[in-house]
């Protein structure tokens, strides 16, 4: 009875895992359908919540696959690494064999990370453009032309159905302060660019109804935090000018991308989008303090029990003892 209750728990958990992460990419779909211009939903609401559904069933079992797929293929070559360094250091027999499983985990790690980014560059905007097509078929009503419209959709629903993903985190019990740092740091990087655009001319939005911004807002935030990179520098205050020319480049990016969203996102000049950059990076701050503090506490070695009998606790003692 304990057993089958234990199943049946697993079960569920992963059907609501499921759930939720169907969700996270509905509310993706629907953010790209709201502002892309060359993506459009008609007919009834009952109508377009099912063409919603449809299409983020798509876009979940298409990237599910491709991640599972990935993952099946890599994890012989992990284990078997894994398990080469897991050995006793007598065991090698030369330096070289040593550093071989080192190699092989670096090389994987290197190819999860490529293996990722084409799936947020491919395989979301291609899984969008099929349940489009899928839709049109069976008589449901959605519109969506252009190669790069379908590229910004794609990514655009990649970016709000990880930051709707990061929200739904926050009520488990693991992971949740996780969950939280990382809302947190999009909910910063937004008010940044809001920030930006109140005290820097060029920056900002289309005119807009005010909902509509701080969609877009929230939008350019999730994107912004999508493809992330930590750096760190024995050299005071580069690893910072780094980071803020990084962020430069990618909001010039997004500005690019967002030629084909309405309201767009305009920075006019590169002092004001390197001002926004830098904006954005500092806003962003106090999130990053708070990640570098709770990798800080888990890389913290346990603490030392007291000795009992320290040096001085006044008992005989012999060359025996």
């Amino acid at each position: 009875m304990t057993v089958t209750g234990g199943r049946g728990h697993g079960r569920t958990g992963r059907g609501a895992g499921v759930l939720l992460r169907l969700a996270s990419v509905a509310a993706g779909v629907a953010v790209a359908a709201l502002l892309v211009v060359d993506f459009r939903l008609t007919g009834s609401a009952g109508r377009q919540v099912l063409v919603v559904g449809v299409m983020a069933a798509f876009v979940s079992a298409g990237v599910g696959a491709v991640s599972s797929l990935t993952g099946l293929l890599m994890r012989p070559s992990l284990r078997r690494a894994q398990g080469l360094l897991a050995q006793e250091p007598g065991l090698w027999g030369s330096d070289r064999e040593f550093f071989a499983p080192v190699r092989r985990l670096m090389f994987l790690g290197v190819l999860q990370t490529l293996v990722g980014l084409l799936v947020l560059l491919t395989v979301y905007p291609l899984a969008l453009w099929a349940g489009v097509r899928i839709c049109g078929a069976v008589g449901l009503s959605a519109r969506l032309t252009g190669l790069w419209p379908v590229f910004v959709s794609g990514l655009l629903v990649a970016a709000v159905a990880t930051t709707v993903g990061t929200f739904f985190a926050l009520f488990r019990r693991r992971g949740g302060r996780a969950a939280a740092r990382s809302l947190a740091a999009v909910l910063l990087n937004a008010a940044g660019l809001a920030l930006a655009w109140l005290v820097l001319d060029g920056v900002g939005l289309d005119s807009a109804p005010g909902w509509r911004q701080v969609i877009a807002l929230c939008a350019v935030a999730s994107l912004f935090m999508l493809p992330r990179i930590t750096l760190s520098l024995p050299v005071p205050g580069v690893a910072s000018i780094v980071l803020v020319a990084y962020h430069c480049l990618l909001l010039w990016l997004i500005c690019a991308a967002f030629a084909f969203v309405d309201p767009r996102l305009d920075a006019d000049g590169f002092w004001q989008l390197a001002g926004a950059a830098a904006i954005m990076w500092a806003a962003e701050w106090p999130a990053r303090l708070a990640v570098g503090r709770a990798q800080a506490a888990a890389a913290r070695p346990a603490p030392v029990l007291p000795d009992p009998f320290p040096p001085d606790h006044g008992f005989p003692s012999g060359p025996l003892y």
